[in-house]
């Protein structure tokens, strides 16, 4: 087993060969004002980057508070970006979380999708390696006041790198299910509901009868609200069926239905529902989605709004 403590740095550098003796002045500067940097004295090629995944694996179980890249043509040009650690730290310095600290040197221009303009950074040529020593202390000193802990440096690379997975229906989802969920779910939702209308003088009641739930409203004994919910019915055995006032036996014909499915982009399932004039769409249909949480608030507000008239 490996016990060896965990380092712990304030800064870790990245940078082209062409500006070690820049970069090594300002590593030598951050130490003497106290900080403690990740450095590497004998990297075997001219990138600190390809050296950082190929030869100095052990950092990864190390920690810092930023991670400092010197930006600069040379950077740029060479063929290391395609390594997944430099890839990943462009990623990371897309992102602009905080935790990357760009500086750039000479009249580098660097790529809009790697470098996001709102993202601040400073230039090498505006600062000594003295000067740029002090404002990387100022940084470090306010992160550790805020009480900011220090990241790992390979948990941050491993983020960086996590690529955008298409959205997909999962292998799981059910319609079917799907609908007796939002089924149950009504049917629960307007039984609790039922008591809450009783002191205002409205007698309700909530049936559920196999694929049915009657929902009937009474004021001083003649109904003044009635809807049925059906599972399946003429326009698919996949949908939720709503009809107005069939307590009068005088049609069966519906006033809306929904379709469950799931939202790829939301990433949850929902309903889609055509109203003709469950939810008071005076006739004119069209399609509207819900959560089944927001389809019960909609036919409630409905009632509602039918029970003042």
């Amino acid at each position: 087993m490996n016990t060896t403590p965990q380092a712990i740095y304030d800064l870790a550098v990245s940078f082209a060969g062409e500006h070690r003796t820049y970069v090594e002045e300002t590593v030598q500067a951050c130490k003497a004002l106290g900080l403690i940097v990740f450095y590497s004295h004998d990297m075997g090629n001219d990138w600190w980057g390809k050296s950082f995944i190929k030869e100095q694996r052990t950092v990864y179980g190390s920690q810092t508070r930023f991670f400092v890249p010197f930006l600069s043509t040379e950077y740029l040009a060479k063929p290391i970006p395609m390594d997944e650690f430099s890839s990943a730290m462009m990623t990371a310095v897309k992102q602009g979380d905080g935790y990357i600290l760009p500086v750039l040197i000479g009249d580098v221009q660097v790529p809009a999708e790697l470098l996001h303009p709102h993202i601040h950074y400073l230039r090498a040529e505006d600062h000594t390696p003295d000067q740029l020593a002090e404002q990387l202390r100022t940084k470090v000193r306010g992160a550790q006041a805020r009480g900011h802990l220090p990241r790992d440096v390979g948990t941050v690379v491993q983020e960086a790198m996590e690529l955008r997975l298409p959205k997909v229906v999962p292998a799981h989802f059910s319609k079917y299910r799907e609908l007796e969920a939002v089924f149950e779910y009504l049917g629960v939702q307007f039984q609790g509901a039922e008591p809450q209308l009783e002191p205002l003088g409205f007698v309700t009641t909530v049936n559920r009868i196999q694929d049915r739930i009657s929902i009937r409203i009474e004021q001083q004994g003649q109904v003044v609200y009635a809807l049925d919910i059906y599972k399946g019915g003429d326009m698919g055995d996949d949908k939720l069926h709503f009809g107005l006032d069939h307590h009068r036996g005088l049609s069966r014909g519906i006033n809306g239905w929904a379709e469950p499915y799931f939202n790829r982009q939301a990433q949850k399932p929902m309903l889609k529902m055509m109203d003709f004039s469950v939810l008071g769409s005076l006739g004119s249909s069209g399609d509207r989605e819900f959560t089944k949480e927001e389809l019960f608030m909609a036919l409630w507000e409905r009632i509602v709004e039918r029970l003042e008239q």
